[in-house]
Formats: structure tokens, sequence, C-alpha cells
């Protein structure tokens, strides 16, 4: 690639910033010239602020929210979206239906599982102060992370943030680190039947990410059977686990 070249691709890409340089810092300052390297380093600057404000936009928003969200609140909405696909299914000729179809059902149904988890475990969290302080003391990352006095406030809700966001962080797929979730939110032994909902998950891992094959290479059958089988496997979950929950 000749110099020229090379100059041209590193202009183009450093666009953008010059842009913002001329707008915002400096008119006069050219690309690569004398002063660059500082304005660099004020967008660079700039953008991190932007950053942080996006994040605490965002998490403003997730704590707006939660903290008016209840457990039957998100029942209602499970059972809506649950009922929902169960109906577009219905509404399908299953005997002529296509097999893409049915692992688009498959998997989102799963994926309302997993909604499902998270939001229970983080309306949990912000609706009770004894269950804030089980997640900070018996949850990852919390319980096996020492975190800055500058990352935390003494204030309340600035503390449920920060927990929302690192809740964030876990996959609610797996279902036995869920039950953990749970139990470490709630302070209480959670007894729920995990073995038919870890086989209806594992299904929808392959159908997502090899295409309805195991790791063995063998397709897996789905048919009009196996996908009602699994909207009821997760709709038993659901309510077994609700119910669990409920006892406490």
């Amino acid at each position: 690639m000749g110099r020229a070249k090379e100059e041209m691709m590193r202009y183009e890409e450093s666009e953008h910033i010059l842009e913002w340089v001329e707008d915002n810092y400096d008119e006069s300052i050219e690309f690569e010239r004398e002063g660059w390297d500082e304005a660099v380093e004020a967008y660079d600057k700039y953008c991190e602020e932007q950053y942080h404000i996006e994040e605490a936009i965002r998490a403003q928003e997730e704590y707006d929210y939660y903290i008016y969200m209840t457990l039957k609140d998100v029942d209602l909405k499970f059972d809506k979206e649950l009922t929902e696909l169960t109906s577009l299914l219905q509404q399908t000729n299953l005997s002529n239906g296509s097999t893409t179809f049915y692992k688009m059902v498959y998997a989102h149904a799963v994926t309302l599982l997993e909604v499902y988890h998270e939001e229970v475990s983080k309306t949990l969290i912000i609706s009770n102060e004894q269950f804030l302080k089980n997640t900070l003391r018996n949850v990852k990352p919390f319980k096996e992370t020492k975190y800055k006095l500058s990352e935390l406030s003494l204030d309340k809700d600035n503390i449920k943030k920060f927990v929302l966001e690192k809740m964030a962080d876990h996959l609610y797929h797996d279902i036995r680190k869920v039950v953990g979730f749970i139990e470490g939110i709630i302070g209480h032994k959670v007894v729920v039947n995990t073995d038919n909902i870890s086989r209806v998950t594992a299904n929808r891992h392959d159908i997502v990410h090899r295409n309805g094959k195991n790791k063995a290479g063998k397709e897996l059958v789905i048919d009009e059977a196996v996908i009602n089988d699994a909207l009821g496997e997760v709709n038993s979950f659901v309510s077994e686990l609700r119910s669990a929950i409920t006892k406490i």
C-alpha cells in the first residue's frame, strides 16, 4: 500500500474527530498538524464524558422501570407474551409448518423464560431492602468482589442502580444458576424441578448456535409435538418457580 493511500485512509478514519475539533475545540487546527494530539485528547475526554452520561441515563431508565414493577406485573407480562406466541403457533398450519418457523418459536419461548428470570430477580432486589442486602452478601459478583467507594454511593437509590447494572451481566438461561441467584436474593432454598426445563434450554442453545444440531452434528427433531412440549415446560417451570418464591 502506498504512503499517500495510507495517509488518506488515516484522514478518512479521523474525519469525524476533525469535524468535532473544528466545531468544539479549535477550528484552526489541521489534521496531524501542530496541536492535533492535544485536540484528539480533548475529543477522547469528550467521548468518555458522553459515555458516562449515557450510562447514567440508561441506569436511571432501568431503575425507573423496576421501581414500580411488581412480581404480578412480571407474571402478567410473561403470560401475555407466551399466550401470543402460542396463538401465533396455532394460527399456522402445523401440518405444513416449516422447520425454520418451529425453531424460531422454540427459541423465542426460551427467550421469554430468560427475560422472566431477569425481571423477577431485579424486581425482588428493588422491591425489598432485605433482598438487596441478601444480593450484596450472597450473589456473584458482589459476594466475591471488593468495590471502590467511588463505584458506590451511600445513597440507596444509587446502590440499587449499581446492583441492577451488575445483574445485567448475568446470563439467565442456565436454569440452575438462575435458581441459585434467586436463592441468594431471597435468602431461602428454592425447591423446583430443573431437569425438564434444562433440556429445553439446551435444545434452544443448539437451535440458536448450531441451527438445530447437537454437538455430535445430529439434527434435532423440531415438530409440533416438540414445540408444544417446550411451551408447556416453559409455562410449568415459571409457575413452579413463582409458587416457590411466593412461599418465602
